[in-house]
């Protein structure tokens, strides 16, 4: 394994994560939105409803990537690493 491969699984990981959330973070707001539309209530504000699951989304993402490297680095580093005699 390559040392820049850790790197690109974690981003790979990453990318993932956050859009996965994203799009479960927009789909339940969007419902919401319907659901409320239909009580008559007053809409969301993104920034109220939207902005924070994104941010969460992020440190999420950025956790699991954390990880992915980290395990990825450790690896390398020991397959890298000369046998001792």
């Amino acid at each position: 394994m390559t040392r820049w491969a850790p790197w690109l699984l974690a981003f790979i990981v990453w990318n993932g994560a956050f859009d996965f959330q994203v799009r479960r973070a927009g789909e339940a707001f969007t419902t919401s939105q319907v659901d409320r539309w239909r009580q008559q209530a007053p809409p969301l504000l993104i920034r109220d409803a939207f902005t924070p699951n994104v941010h969460r989304a992020g440190l999420r993402a950025s956790a699991a990537a954390a990880v992915v490297l980290l395990l990825g680095l450790a690896w390398t580093h020991q397959a890298t690493r000369p046998a001792h005699r």
